[in-house]
């Protein structure tokens, strides 16, 4: 190991939490088999949080702290049951307010081994991960050995192949109680908003999948004793296939949910590799009309441009931001769509995007407007608009039961200042002078949330049956609109046009 990280190690401070209820029988067995090196040390902290037990755990965690004299090792009783997810939250909550590093997670039956905790503290600092998992079911006999049941063996690997189809991604398993997070990660995630339930473990899970957090399963021994199992398999195994089910249809903008909340990592994808999404339809028209030179508007880090400049394209971005570095641009401007009048002329272009750009926007036809208005020669470039589709089938059976809930992303993200539907967008294109060549239903990204091999054969699968809906029906089954138009001439461009041809006329004239 090298000094660097020999030297993360020795200053990270983790938080042992120990969750119990009515555990009188087995948390001193627990204390007792913490090693020695996580004692009145500080870059350790117990914490044993007794959920309102109606036995005498408490006063046995109590007495043996005192026997024992640890120092680090604070006993906490809840007033009122909180449940086994709402008793994690305290922990973690407390975690943070102490400023420490990471968190490993105990049971206070003891089925999981205390011994565990300096080796998942170490490997959690040297590997940077956000997550650990201990898994059990890295192997049949492993878990049978441990006295683990069959069905429960079974069950836990099928309940895990269902998730991974549904998540795209390839976890050996979801359901172990032995897990170990980072204070970093969980500042990232409303773990407040999960369930007080035992499927919380999965909707951390699934919010760590949503932020692009680091995972690293580790196999770790079993042990099932004597010890009292108060979870209804299939409740459980319900309750977490709707949440992951939830997730999935949330990654796809299907679905809203405060809980999934992203505070570092990028929410705006790229879309080019999928031939089905906007930015795939939009290659396929550019490659159609052999166009040359493209004014991306509204460009962000450039995802579309570098493909099209990869195909030979001379691109030009604008954009609020600075993103001169995202693309190999010809040239680059800074500007805000909503308040800086553009002086440039779009006839100097052969296309111009305007791609997921106009839902941001609170006055959307002054762009177009402006755009319009500032040719000043004769011809007239192609423009792409494309937009979320508000009366996409998933926002108007919401509505139907009452819901409208703004999300990170999707068709109700939360930078969203206008909506539109299918007709509302075609009335305001045409309203603002442009003639409207074709338009085209996109269906939800399925594709690109779906990932592993059996996951992208599914993804595939539904996002051709989508787009066969889509183009279909685009104002129904659309979940993205895309107008591909061509500007009028503008006044001024007539103008320019009819004293051109009066001068030729008195010249002939002559």
């Amino acid at each position: 190991m090298n000094t660097n990280a020999t030297k993360a190690i020795i200053e990270t401070r983790t938080l042992v939490l120990i969750v119990a209820y009515e555990a009188e029988r087995h948390i001193q067995s627990v204390l007792d088999r913490l090693p020695d090196e996580i004692w009145n040390s500080r870059r350790y902290q117990v914490l044993c949080i007794d959920d309102a037990s109606s036995d005498q755990t408490t006063e046995i965690a109590l007495a043996w702290k005192k026997t024992h004299s640890r120092q680090n090792l604070l006993v906490l009783r809840n007033p009122v049951n909180q449940g086994y997810g709402g008793n994690q939250k305290l922990g973690y909550q407390y975690a943070l307010e102490e400023g420490l590093d990471y968190v490993v997670l105990l049971h206070g039956d003891g089925q999981y081994a205390p011994e565990l905790v300096p080796e998942i503290s170490q490997i959690m600092s040297a590997q940077n991960a956000d997550v650990y998992l201990g898994v059990r079911t890295w192997s049949y006999l492993n878990a049978r050995s441990g006295g683990m049941p069959r069905y429960k063996f079974l069950g836990n690997k099928f309940l895990t192949w269902i998730q991974n189809r549904l998540t795209g991604k390839n976890l050996v398993e979801y359901h172990t109680g032995l897990r170990g997070y980072s204070c970093d990660f969980l500042r990232q995630i409303s773990f407040g908003l999960n369930s007080n339930d035992f499927h919380f473990d999965t909707e951390v899970l699934l919010q760590s999948f949503y932020v692009d957090a680091k995972i690293v399963e580790h196999p770790i021994p079993v042990h099932y004793g004597d010890e009292v199992c108060r979870v209804n398999g299939t409740i459980y195994a319900w309750q977490v296939f709707l949440a992951t089910l939830r997730y999935a249809l949330i990654r796809t903008g299907l679905m809203n949910s405060t809980q999934y909340r992203r505070n570092k990592a990028t929410r705006y994808l790229d879309k080019t590799s999928s031939r089905w999404s906007s930015h795939g339809q939009v290659l396929a028209q550019l490659r159609k009309h052999q166009v040359k030179r493209i004014l991306d508007i509204g460009c962000g880090n450039g995802f579309l441009a570098r493909r099209l400049i990869a195909d030979g394209h001379e691109m030009h971005g604008l954009d609020r931001g600075d993103f001169r570095s995202g693309a190999a641009w010809t040239t680059f401007r800074q500007a805000d769509l909503d308040h800086d009048d553009l002086d440039l002329d779009p006839t100097d272009f052969d296309a111009l995007l305007c791609l997921d750009v106009i839902e941001h926007l609170k006055l959307p036809e002054k762009l177009l407007l402006n755009l319009r208005r500032n040719q000043l020669r004769n011809g007239s470039p192609l423009v792409f608009i494309s937009t979320p589709n508000i009366a996409f089938l998933s926002v108007r059976l919401s509505l139907l039961f009452g819901y409208f809930n703004y999300s990170e992303r999707g068709i109700l993200d939360l930078d969203h200042s206008r909506l539109f539907s299918k007709s509302s967008l075609l009335k305001m294109v045409k309203n603002s002078g442009y003639e409207v060549l074709e338009t085209v239903g996109i269906p939800a990204p399925w594709d690109s949330v779906l990932s592993g091999r059996t996951g992208k054969f599914i993804g595939n699968a539904l996002i051709a049956i989508h787009g066969t809906l889509a183009k279909m029906w685009p104002s129904l089954f659309a979940f993205q609109i895309l107008v591909i138009c061509r500007p009028s001439p503008s006044l001024l461009m007539l103008m320019e046009l009819a004293k051109k041809s009066q001068g030729r006329s008195a010249s002939e004239a002559s």
